[in-house]
Parts: C-alpha cells; sequence; structure tokens
C-alpha cells in the first residue's frame, strides 16, 4: 500500500452537484507505507551524550524516514536544555536507551566488583534518571561494547534487548565487514546483538557499507550500526560524517530496507 498526498482539492459545480477534483503530486511525490516492504533493514543507534550533535540531524532522520535509537550515558551532568532535547527526539518516534549512568566498562568493573554492587552503581541510577525524565528505557548498550554471559543473563531481567560490540571490531581481524555474522539480526528470539561501528575510526567505506547492506537485504535480516557524534566535516575518533549518513540513507533506500529503532527487533 502506499499513501499519496493531495496537492489541492478543487470544487467544481455541476449540473446542481458538488464535484470535488483531486489534483496530486507528481510520481517523486508518492510516500512509502513500511508495511508493504520486506523485514529487511538496517537500525542506526548513537552512544554517549552528544545530544544537541543528534538533534542537528533530526531533519536528515525526517526526510529519509531514518527513526534512529540514542543510548544516552553520563545522566548526572545533562543540562535542562539537553534533557529538552532529548525528549523532543522521543516525541519525533526515536528510541532512547540506557547506555549506563557512569558509561564504566562492565566487565573490567566486575572484576572487582559482585553484581548487584554493577547494578546499584551503574544501571539502577540511569533507569531511574531516565524514569523521572520520562523516558523508561527498554533497551541498553554495553559501554565499550563488552560484557559477560552472566551479565548478559542478569540485565535481561530489566531491558528488553541488549546490544554488544563485535569481536572483530575490538581486536584486529583480516574478516570482511559483511562476513561478521553477529551484526545481523535475524528476528530468532534473541535478546542481544552486536553492532558495527562505522564511525570515522572504524575506517568502514560506503562501498564496504553497502555489501553488509546488501547482505541484510539478500537474508531479511537486521543490521544494527552504531555511531557516535555526528559532525559537519573533517571528523575524529568516534565521529562520522552527516554526508556519510546521508549516503547510509541513500542507499538503504535504493534498497528498499526498513529503518527500526532498536527495541522494535522484538517487538
Amino acid at each position: 500500500m502506499i499513501f499519496i498526498k493531495i496537492n489541492k482539492i478543487k470544487i467544481v459545480p455541476l449540473f446542481g452537484l458538488i464535484v470535488l477534483v483531486l489534483i496530486f503530486f507528481n510520481c517523486s511525490d508518492v510516500v512509502n507505507d513500511y508495511s508493504t516492504l520486506p523485514r529487511a533493514g538496517f537500525c542506526l543507534t548513537f552512544d554517549d551524550d552528544y545530544i544537541e550533535e543528534w538533534y542537528s540531524i533530526n531533519d536528515l532522520f525526517l526526510t529519509s524516514n531514518v527513526t534512529a535509537t540514542f543510548f544516552i550515558s553520563d545522566l548526572d551532568s545533562l543540562s535542562q536544555h539537553e534533557i529538552k532535547l532529548l525528549k523532543e527526539l522521543n516525541t519525533f518516534g526515536h528510541e532512547i536507551g540506557s547506555h549506563g549512568m557512569h558509561h564504566t566498562n562492565a566487565v573490567d568493573y566486575l572484576k572487582n566488583h559482585s553484581l548487584s554492587e554493577y547494578y546499584k552503581y551503574e544501571i539502577h541510577p540511569a533507569i531511574n534518571f531516565m524514569d523521572s525524565i520520562g523516558m523508561k528505557p527498554k533497551s541498553f548498550a554495553y559501554p565499550f561494547g563488552r560484557s559477560t554471559d552472566s551479565l548478559d543473563f542478569f540485565l535481561l531481567n530489566y531491558f528488553n534487548i541488549l546490544r554488544h560490540v563485535t569481536i572483530e571490531q575490538l581486536q584486529p581481524s583480516e574478516k570482511e565487514i559483511d562476513q561478521i555474522d553477529e551484526i545481523y539480526y535475524r528476528f530468532n528470539g534473541e535478546r542481544y546483538v552486536a553492532g558495527l561501528g562505522i564511525d570515522m575510526n572504524y575506517n568502514i567505506s560506503l562501498e564496504e557499507l553497502k555489501k553488509v547492506l546488501i547482505r541484510a537485504k539478500r537474508e531479511e535480516s537486521v543490521v544494527i550500526l552504531f555511531s557516535h557524534r555526528p559532525v559537519d566535516s573533517s571528523p575524529q575518533p568516534y565521529e562520522t560524517e552527516k554526508n556519510y549518513l546521508d549516503s547510509l540513507f541513500n542507499i538503504a533506500n535504493e534498497l528498499r530496507l526498513r529503518s527500526y529503532k532498536f527495541s522494535d527487533l522484538i517487538e
């Protein structure tokens, strides 16, 4: 099904009757209905607390029909202005997930602390804060991308779905990017998935990224991507150029891939 926008309505009198003449936009103005698309898609996520930078590309999200997921951390340092922008992003349909209260490396922390201590230090305060501003998180992304099986099991009591980082991006690997199986979600009920970093430091070209998206299309899966700070130009480590994101969205639209929020994967 597609929705066609009506440019204007013209009223024409005819033999005592009123006839409505609908004048339509041309074909380039047809708006796609996602319900008709295959399940294949991509899920774009952002980490940390670059809220103003995230908000600066909201128009790009809107024009590209993309909904993103923002994993927020360092909550105690947010200004009222940043909280306002975060709420607005949520109002536009984006998901706000948790990235922990203090952006703690869970694996390192658990070397000297218990799961209960980790929860009290990193998780419980974050959930409470987000709940207090009306955005209780359904999803969680591990800072630094690292976790353990026992921690996954523990945190699934508090979140619907968790995001890791691929092993191939945490250590040197010769595997082709599109051959990293863990970055594809296959609607199999799994409640944790690894993401593929696309910031400048990961050095993934648009050609490589297109191969990743083509595999998602072919397998009817969803590829999970993560970034941090969008910038206009000259990206530094953990930054992504806005033109790169625009190109990503254009490729995804050409392939007719859906845009997913992270929690959409299991809902």
